[in-house]
């Protein structure tokens, strides 16, 4: 009898409780959407407990987005009518699209842990014991999608986009800037595509990166540390970070399923919710609404040379491991069909894209075996397609880099002979801050090989080839980690002028070609000017917080500066074309530079392409650069 009467009072205790909470949530002030939207980029309600009214919209894995009704909005264009409700899983099946519902919870301003230093998002949070969801009405029309059109960015500042935040909105027309991309099984040679690319309305031109110092970076320095930027660096230009790309995400919503396509693919009808993720405005595709499509980009192949020009290439191939247990490093060993495939692929956008190279620098290489077999391939697939065997030869040596890759020398033995090859600043050291004394300047040490090329008449052009790989932009930005990177990423530019440098001293006559993925922009970024230091134009101290001084003389030319600025990208990320990867020439060999051209192969293509072995689209994330170089040189110009 006890028991009996202790399991009554608990139950009655508990509905007590679940009453108490019901009464306690929706006893709560009402308050419209735009009310706590506001005007700004943080809620006026902010860390209050809300209860607000809206039509769910969209649903996530961790939440779902309301908007008032159309006959119910503030018609004030400057506050958004939708927000985003966190529920930390999927939502319950209360807030199913189209249903009206009444929902508490505190208001937050929401700023992902990996993107300290970016903009927040106006969250309604609930809390499991205290919130709840009250359907209201359901089957109801989903509020009229917002219009998306250029004159939405025409203020060029990097919340555009607030006012429209979760809201519904559509755009007519899209112009795809960068692919859609995915998660790489190196082992298998599989893709998980993540359903995500970037886009812009049509009307305004592909977003590239631009000169100067990070925009988001510098907005959330504190006044003493913007006041110190512009005393110590009174030149340092600003780059907008391009506020008018849109992170398009085709599976975010629940029951989507992913939308694969290349950059300068044009769509049609864009609809979706507003959202913000790595620091860009981002678009949820409703799932039941595939946007038309209406233009695709295919690849572009690079043209042939004459038979009085040879060609030099450059190009980062990105994690080529083979299905060998290399005993020096811990590698992820490829299945051995994963690798043939690679092989076939690669092989396929060698020959028909960059038209098979006489020279070309490569990088990400695990070592010479792995190298030689990608030469072997070549060679038998140019043979078997009634061509003349190349017969491609691999030179890599070793470096530091802890996942074991290095650069590395593929050279066409028909017609360039090696004289000399040489590994620059393999054993040096520096000491960063805060690290250790004996760290290694070069993870991946810079290949320098003296090569003679065939010419028609037989007779010998030399040349000197430099293959480069720099340290990444990892740890750029990051407060614990910056002062060691870009001081590494300044000390390894200023290590390769010093060495052209004493190369031109020793002989005025040497011809030098650069390849390489510098992991640097043509023009300085605020922060370092690696291409500049390397070709004997760094930027004032005034423009650059770590400067370099002028080591060579006379200057090199990067040939990317003089190609078509539309044209002027190697790498697509988060949404911004962009040159990773350059061609530069000394003066001895730049009467004989014909052009430059980047095989349109990779870059503006989605992750998804990888996995496809019969095609040669995406065996990289880098679009390969071609040089061509005349055996005779130019008349001096007048």
């Amino acid at each position: 009898m006890r028991t009996d009467r202790v399991r009554q009072l608990a139950a009655v205790f508990l509905v007590t409780v679940s009453l108490a909470a019901a009464q306690s949530a929706f006893a709560q002030k009402e308050y419209g959407i735009a009310l706590i939207q506001g005007k700004g980029n943080i809620s006026p309600k902010v860390r209050e407990v809300v209860r607000v009214t809206g039509i769910v919209t969209a649903r996530t894995r961790t939440g779902f987005f309301i908007q008032t009704p159309d006959d119910k909005t503030d018609n004030d264009p400057a506050t958004s009518e939708g927000i985003f409700v966190f529920t930390r899983s999927e939502p319950k099946g209360e807030a199913a699209v189209g249903n009206m519902v009444s929902v508490t919870g505190t208001v937050t301003e929401f700023t992902p842990r990996a993107e300290p230093f970016s903009l927040s998002i106006t969250e309604i949070s609930m809390q499991d014991g205290r919130d709840m969801i009250q359907v209201l009405s359901k089957g109801n029309e989903l509020p009229k999608p917002i219009v998306v059109g250029a004159d939405v960015f025409k203020a060029n500042n990097i919340d555009d986009m607030e006012r429209l935040e979760g809201m519904r909105v559509v755009v007519s027309e899209l112009l795809v800037t960068a692919p859609t991309g995915g998660r790489v099984d190196t082992a298998n040679e599989t893709v998980a595509s993540n359903g995500t690319f970037y886009g812009v309305v049509k009307g305004l031109r592909r977003p590239f990166r631009e000169p100067g110092y990070d925009l988001y970076e510098y907005i959330f320095l504190n006044d003493k540390q913007k006041g110190d930027l512009k005393k110590n660096f009174p030149q340092l230009k600003l780059w907008d970070a391009n506020p008018e790309r849109l992170r398009i995400e085709s599976t975010a919503q629940l029951g989507s399923q992913p939308i694969d396509v290349p950059a300068l693919t044009e769509l049609k009808n864009v609809t979706g919710v507003v959202h913000y993720s790595y620091r860009t405005y981002s678009i949820l595709l409703d799932p039941g609404t595939r946007p038309a499509v209406a233009g695709y980009q295919s690849q572009v192949n690079l043209p042939v040379a004459n038979p009085n020009e040879f060609t030099i290439a450059g190009s980062n191939i990105e994690n080529f491991f083979d299905d060998e247990d290399d005993p020096d490093i811990k590698e992820e060993i490829v299945t051995t069909s994963a690798f043939e495939k690679r092989l076939k692929k690669i092989s396929n956008a060698f020959r028909t894209i960059m038209k098979s190279p006489d020279i070309v620098g490569t990088m990400e290489i695990e070592n010479q075996k792995a190298l030689q077999r990608l030469c072997d391939k070549i060679n038998a697939d140019t043979a078997a397609s009634g061509k003349p065997d190349p017969k491609y030869q691999a030179i890599v040596l070793k470096g530091n880099d802890g996942r074991g890759i290095n650069v590395g020398l593929m050279i066409r033995s028909t017609r360039v002979k090696v004289v000399e090859t040489i590994q620059i600043g393999k054993d040096e050291k520096f000491n960063p801050p805060g690290g250790s004394e004996d760290a290694f300047l070069n993870d991946r040490p810079s290949l320098a090989a003296r090569l003679e090329v065939s010419g028609p008449q037989g007779k010998a052009f030399p040349v000197t080839v430099i293959v480069n790989h720099l340290k990444s932009f990892l740890g750029y930005y990051d407060e614990k980690r910056q002062d060691a990177v870009r001081m590494k990423k300044r000390l390894q530019s200023e290590m390769i002028a010093r060495f052209i440098q004493q190369r031109q001293k020793a002989d005025p006559s040497e011809r030098i070609v650069l390849v390489g993925d510098f992991n640097a922009f043509q023009f300085n970024d605020g922060v370092v000017d690696v291409i500049g230091a390397i070709k004997g134009k760094p930027a004032a101290k005034g423009e650059v917080m770590n400067p370099s001084d002028d080591l060579v003389d006379p200057d090199l030319t990067n040939l990317v500066d003089l190609i078509n600025p539309m044209q002027q990208y190697s790498y697509c990320f988060d949404g911004n074309a962009q040159v990773l990867d350059h061609v530069l020439v000394n003066s001895a060999m730049m009467p004989f530079a014909v052009g430059l051209g980047y095989g349109r192969v990779n870059a503006d293509f989605p992750e998804s392409f990888r996995a496809d072995g019969d095609r040669p689209e995406r065996y990289s994330d880098h679009d390969p650069a071609v040089a061509y170089f005349s055996f005779e040189a130019a008349p001096p110009s007048k």
